[in-house]
């Protein structure tokens, strides 16, 4: 018993395995064996992820819907984010010009014309104030929705967009490959600890199938034997049969049978010439 849960404990662990590189984040065929390999803790936190979605899934459902509702077209929002980009350019470059002037100010021998150069080169590539209120707009705006996207974030990262991302073009070959050989070494292992313990002998399927063939074509099986077991295993139990009748051949035969046996062995006896 401890041995066939052995077995089967290899083969889940095989299946894991496979499940843990289908949900891998690893974008390499060394990281996904090594995620195989770690199958346990990789599926624990992945069932982790999972129980978040039950537990928030009220949330998650809200966060959807307010995501679908409050998404802008898609030209507003390119054009939002250019005026954004655009906003934060501008205010990056002022800052730099200004940290250049403040440096020539400041250098030994002081550069007066320089620093000129570059707070006027500031003062040029300062965003407009209107630009600089509708970035603020648009922080205040996108604050509800990150707060709602935030709901969302472990329900992607936590296989969703890692499964989409490994069964992609440039990745399933990797990932079915690994998932193949983690799956089947495990299945040859659990094969081989079977084979171990069961001593070559048939599962639990295959005997109880034998014994139903044995009742129902009972007939056949004892015409047939050798084709029924195999010569390997019929010689086996020929061997074994035939130390038994060696041994005690009244304890392996019925009356009936051990009465032809001694009848057969009388004869032969008195057809032998005498000594």
């Amino acid at each position: 018993m401890l041995g066939a849960i052995l077995e089967m404990g290899i083969k889940a662990y095989g299946a894991g395995a496979a499940a843990s590189v289908a949900l891998s984040d690893a974008e390499t065929v060394g990281g996904k064996g090594r995620d195989a390999l770690a199958a346990v803790p990789n599926l624990a936190e992945e069932y982790r992820h999972a129980q978040y979605v039950v537990d928030h899934q009220e949330e998650i459902r809200d966060a959807v819907d307010y995501a679908s509702q409050h998404t802008p077209p898609q030209a507003e929002l390119q054009e939002s984010a250019d005026r954004v980009e655009a906003t934060l350019r501008g205010i990056e470059t002022t800052y730099s010009e200004v940290e250049q002037a403040k440096d020539s100010a400041f250098s030994f021998p002081p550069t007066p014309g320089d620093a000129w150069g570059h707070l006027r080169d500031a003062w040029e590539a300062k965003p407009e104030l209107e630009s600089i209120r509708q970035l603020a707009g648009v922080a205040d705006e996108a604050g509800p929705y990150l707060d709602q996207m935030e709901v969302l974030v472990p329900v992607y990262y936590g296989g969703l967009l890692a499964l989409t991302d490994n069964f992609a073009r440039d990745e399933i070959v990797a990932t079915v490959s690994v998932m193949a050989i983690a799956f089947g070494i495990a299945l040859v292992l659990g094969h081989a600890v079977g084979f171990w313990v069961r001593r070559g002998r048939p599962g639990l399927i295959a005997r109880a199938l034998q014994r139903l063939g044995a009742r129902l074509f009972r007939r056949w099986y004892v015409r047939n034997l050798p084709d029924a077991l195999g010569p390997a295993m019929y010689a086996a139990a020929r061997e074994r049969v035939q130390q038994d009748l060696l041994a005690d051949p009244r304890a392996v035969l019925d009356p009936e049978a051990f009465h032809e046996m001694k009848t057969y062995f009388a004869a032969a006896e008195a057809d032998e010439p005498a000594g």
